[in-house]
């Protein structure tokens, strides 16, 4: 079966700020006619390919972010030429991500964190995995796996520490009353009826969006709870889009039940 990468053809991004090593190997016409061929490659392989090694990869990475962003310091390609450029560096791009995603999953097998679930980590992991892709450099002696490693472990203490704040600045967010417990106290059955009177007659002011995701993060029973992930590709946004959205929303919500008279 060939290989297939959907974003071999993919058009329309700005490839001249793609970050390279200023080494003098990017530069010279052998190196981007072998990252050319390798693109080629990787596109058209079936699974008897021999994958090139990760020194390779690395510098056929950087030589296609060099051409993509102008060859400054030589004669300048054309807009054409340097687009094709571009999509050669997301091709071996893709496929570097692709060779290392059992780094992400192993670590998320090591490693817990009480603040995060299984949607967030993976999430997190995936985009700290694709960053380091993009900003290693291979001429300086580093493993490639050690590198990812230690960023991915950085990008979930950086997660949970921020949600860390957020649990301290608006505890409503996790709080057992906006996950519909099945067993409630009196007082936080008024609570809860308060806020149902503000969501049902949105006298918090929320957006048609914000009501969503408040609708999708903390349901009522038995629909089932959607994570961030799941909410983001719902409505074509990022995590953290939805993430921000949520927080304003249960801040308008607070403002609205702290001068609540029935709840002073």
């Amino acid at each position: 079966m060939m290989r297939s990468y959907a974003l071999c053809t993919k058009a329309g991004r700005d490839f001249s700020e793609l970050w390279y090593s200023p080494n003098r190997h990017v530069r010279t016409d052998a190196a981007g006619e072998a990252a050319a061929r390798l693109a080629e490659r990787i596109c058209s392989a079936d699974g008897s390919w021999s994958a090139p090694d990760e020194t390779t990869l690395f510098r056929a990475l950087h030589t296609c972010a060099y051409r993509a962003g102008g060859n400054r310091r030589a004669r300048p390609d054309s807009p054409r030429e340097r687009a094709k450029w571009g999509r050669r560096w997301l091709i071996i791009r893709d496929y570097i991500v692709e060779q290392n995603l059992g780094l992400v999953y192993t670590m998320m097998r090591r490693y817990r964190y009480k603040d995060l679930d299984h949607d967030e980590m993976l999430s997190e992991g995936m985009f700290a995995l694709t960053r380091s892709v993009e900003r290693f450099d291979p001429w300086r002696g580093y493993r490639f796996s050690t590198y990812v490693c230690n960023a991915v472990a950085r990008a979930w203490a950086r997660r949970c520490q921020k949600e860390t704040r957020y649990r301290r600045l608006l505890p409503e967010a996790h709080s057992v009353a906006l996950e519909g417990p099945k067993r409630i106290d009196k007082n936080t059955a008024l609570f809860v009826e308060r806020l149902h009177r503000v969501l049902d007659g949105n006298l918090a002011d929320l957006s048609q969006l914000e009501s969503r995701v408040l609708a999708d993060r903390f349901p009522d029973d038995p629909k089932p709870r959607r994570s961030l992930q799941q909410v983001a590709r719902a409505t074509g946004l990022s995590k953290e889009g939805v993430r921000q959205i949520q927080i304003s929303a249960l801040k308008k919500l607070r403002g609205v039940l702290e001068v609540d008279p029935i709840l002073q």
